[in-house]
């Protein structure tokens, strides 16, 4: 555990390089803020090396973690200690942070998952890094197996994704950069194998089966596609599913997919509680 006095420490010019997507893939590492998120990492065993805390702040640090930050192996994590201002220097989300950090982001193929086997989330091309988050975070919360996103879905490993998320993306495969054609792709080679093959579900505001009452098999993706163009061509295959909505469309991706998981998670359990 060090002092750090200004903005030039290694650790914190990391943390502000980590602001951006591009700083992130090439180091395979995302920086993450919050004290309750820093928590949520640890309980998940997520491999933590640069922390910066506010003086403050350190008793409050998880007690595995401070093990960590006395270790003198190759194990140990770095604990910087800095004052406010450092710390707002180093954050993205703004006054009032109380602990940033780094990890490595976990690398989730579609080979990873049992895609018939659960029901997973295919996120095609939400724009906003909270909804991207807090859909990660209702898949958990409801029984999902795992989110995937296409190209054009926000980062779900960036600091505002992981903040809406609160620790979701530890303990569930998020697949990114996945484009439709790949998951029809991955889908008919597990065909061609004889293995499960999950339905394709696609959102729509205006048509469709009632989501609360479309059963569904074993396995399912469910597609939502960004809110004002919808789903694309690309899932015309797809199963049309709607939630029934008393007046106008007002719904946005991130309380449509809340509700989805609920109804797939719902229908899963009452399904296994029958046989």
């Amino acid at each position: 555990m060090r002092d750090i006095a200004g903005r030039q420490n290694h650790s914190v010019k990391l943390a502000r390089k980590l602001q951006k997507k591009k700083h992130r893939r090439e180091r395979g590492l995302l920086v993450a803020e919050g004290m309750d998120l820093l928590r949520a990492a640890v309980e998940a065993g997520a491999d933590i090396r640069d922390v910066l805390v506010r003086r403050d702040l350190v008793g409050e640090l998880p007690q595995a973690l401070l093990e960590r930050a006395d270790d003198a192996s190759s194990a140990a994590v770095d604990v910087g200690v800095c004052d406010p201002e450092t710390l707002e220097y180093a954050s993205s989300l703004g006054g009032g942070v109380d602990v940033i950090f780094t990890c490595p982001e976990r690398a989730w193929s579609l080979g990873d998952i049992c895609l018939g086997e659960t029901y997973s989330v295919f996120l095609d091309g939400a724009g906003d890094p909270g909804n991207v988050g807090t859909v990660i975070r209702s898949t958990v919360a409801f029984g999902g197996g795992a989110v995937i996103c296409s190209p054009g879905t926000a980062d779900p490993f960036s600091p505002k994704a992981m903040r809406a998320g609160m620790g979701a993306q530890f303990v569930l495969p998020v697949v990114t950069e996945v484009a439709p054609g790949d998951l029809w792709a991955r889908l008919r080679t597990l065909e061609e194998h004889g293995e499960t093959v999950p339905e394709v579900w696609v959102t729509d505001p205006h048509a469709g089966d009632d989501v609360r009452s479309a059963g569904g098999a074993e396995g399912v993706i469910v597609v939502l596609g960004e809110e004002r163009t919808g789903p694309g061509a690309e899932w015309a295959r797809a199963r049309r599913v709607t939630i029934p909505q008393a007046r106008f469309d007002s719904l946005n991706v991130a309380m449509a997919g809340t509700i989805l998981a609920y109804e797939l998670g719902r229908s899963r359990a009452a399904a296994s509680s029958g046989k």
